[in-house]
């Protein structure tokens, strides 16, 4: 009976220790080990949103070079704003803004000063007031003291097609001083209306150069890597349990 009890109790000693070991032991670790395995666990997490952020990186639209040199010729800055580049635009926006002024100065500047020498004209060589007056009128009662000396001079050269009406187109200079006086400000009047032309050079040059700049400049910009990089951080609290993820965006330009 006792040989029984021993064999039956070896057995069953021999039954749980077979099944017992097939379960590990629970693992113990020292308060280092445990913050080494969760800094391990964060490393891990991170190059995961790492490559994840390696692909939303998303890059800049590109501009039309041709489309930024088209609106510069068209006004001047607006193929820089276009690209966005008013810091360089903004000065060629200036430049045709100053031209325009400048022009529309100088027309009614130039109005002005001939519109008096007419009027002068009016009050010391009785100009007729009859309509159908071209400046080639205004420049001839300048030259000739007089429409009859005017025209007996086309007579003799035969310039039958140049005579004047002396009911609509008559004159006659009161003195050649008033004469003088009048051919000074019909000729001033002429020098302010041709210096247009250096502001009308202006507008048409500073396009042609925006525009060239536009179009560089926007074949700059689409070389450029400018990108919208997206990058994750993991955040733990005190004891090292995890406690969301924040974004960072940045922008490259």
């Amino acid at each position: 009976m006792k040989i029984v009890t021993v064999i039956s109790l070896a057995l069953i000693f021999c039954f749980n220790s077979t099944v017992f070991s097939q379960y590990p032991e629970k693992e113990s670790f020292s308060k280092n080990e445990l913050t080494e395995k969760i800094l391990n666990m964060k490393s891990d997490k991170f190059n995961s949103l790492s490559e994840i952020n390696n692909k939303t990186a998303v890059t800049k639209s590109s501009r039309s070079p041709g489309l930024a040199l088209l609106f510069s010729l068209i006004l001047p800055g607006a193929g820089h704003f276009y690209i966005d580049r008013m810091d360089v635009g903004k000065y060629y926006l200036g430049v045709d803004a100053a031209s325009w002024l400048g022009l529309a100065s100088l027309n009614i500047y130039g109005n002005d000063v001939r519109n008096q020498s007419r009027v002068f004209s009016v009050e010391h060589a009785k100009t007729a007031n009859a309509g159908g007056k071209d400046d080639d009128y205004y420049a001839n009662i300048g030259s000739y003291d007089n429409i009859y000396e005017y025209n007996n001079d086309k007579l003799t050269r035969g310039e039958y097609g140049l005579l004047y009406n002396v009911d609509q187109f008559y004159w006659d200079w009161d003195n050649l001083q008033n004469q003088k006086i009048y051919e000074s400000q019909r000729k001033s009047s002429e020098r302010i209306f041709n210096t247009r032309i250096v502001f009308g050079s202006l507008l048409v040059a500073n396009r042609i150069i925006s525009g060239i700049s536009a179009y560089l400049l926007s074949k700059s910009y689409n070389k450029k890597s400018a990108t919208l990089n997206i990058e994750p951080e993991l955040l733990y609290k005190n004891d090292y349990s995890f406690d969301g993820v924040r974004i960072n965006m940045s922008k490259n330009f």
